[in-house]
């Protein structure tokens, strides 16, 4: 059953939030609905808002667009980096120390972080080589898949496609590695065709969200050591505004 959470500034559009808790758009003069939020509608940096504590559930207000969020548009920092687990320290030392590193020293890095990022008591699952939509066993697969577990209706569990990740060493070609990803996003079993998508080569990564395969770019490449910060607000962006998979 689905929550009606209000008119959408304008009065074009009603927002709603459906039984798995997504949300999606009712353009009021027609009825007809979709995922995506309504162009102009989107969050912007300098967009404020207001907490509404009347409900049963805490929603904040976008005072711009009059979107409804149930997460807080603006969390508290983090007291420590991801750069802070000894684990991480670790793996991130030793191709910092030996660029030359086989791919592999390079893939811990970045599921270590993954994991840091994506908890499972946040409702996340991370895996290594999952397969998404190749034709035989022999194919190549994504590097890492972030898993989203919401319920359904009726009360069973699914695992959605959150984020697909091409992990390369150093010195890997970015081109070819997107177009690797971007073929894996194809290949999403999420109704929607939506996902987001990641590319890591040596020490830097690059955001993307992917419809039906096609990349858009979230990000320019960031340095894993030298844009903490950055880094961790596209990963917190991420979290806060999941792409809808139905």
């Amino acid at each position: 059953m689905s929550t009606e959470l209000g008119i959408l500034v304008g009065g074009l559009w009603r927002q709603w939030e459906s039984s798995t808790g997504e949300d999606y758009y009712e353009e009021v003069a027609t009825g007809k609905t979709q995922s995506n939020v309504p162009t102009g509608h989107e969050d912007a940096a300098a967009d404020t808002w207001t907490l509404d504590t009347s409900k049963s559930l805490r929603q904040w207000r976008n005072n711009r667009t009059g979107r409804i969020r149930r997460t807080s548009p603006n969390p508290a920092p983090p007291r420590t980096s991801y750069l802070a687990p000894n684990n991480i320290q670790a793996n991130l030392r030793t191709v910092v120390r030996v660029p030359e590193s086989h791919e592999y020293r390079y893939r811990r890095v970045m599921m270590s972080i993954l994991k840091y990022f994506f908890k499972e008591a946040d409702g996340f699952d991370v895996f290594q080589e999952e397969s998404r939509g190749e034709l035989s066993q022999a194919e190549p697969r994504a590097d890492m898949t972030v898993l989203m577990i919401l319920n359904r209706p009726g009360g069973s569990f699914y695992a959605y496609d959150f984020c697909l990740v091409e992990s390369k060493k150093a010195n890997g070609n970015w081109n070819d590695t997107k177009i690797q990803l971007s073929r894996h996003c194809g290949g999403t079993k999420n109704e929607s065709g939506q996902v987001y998508g990641i590319v890591h080569i040596g020490l830097y990564v690059q955001f993307f969200k992917a419809q039906a395969g096609v990349l858009t770019a979230l990000s320019n490449p960031l340095h894993l050591q030298n844009d903490v910060n950055t880094v961790t607000n596209w990963f917190n962006f991420m979290k806060s505004s999941p792409l809808p998979v139905l």
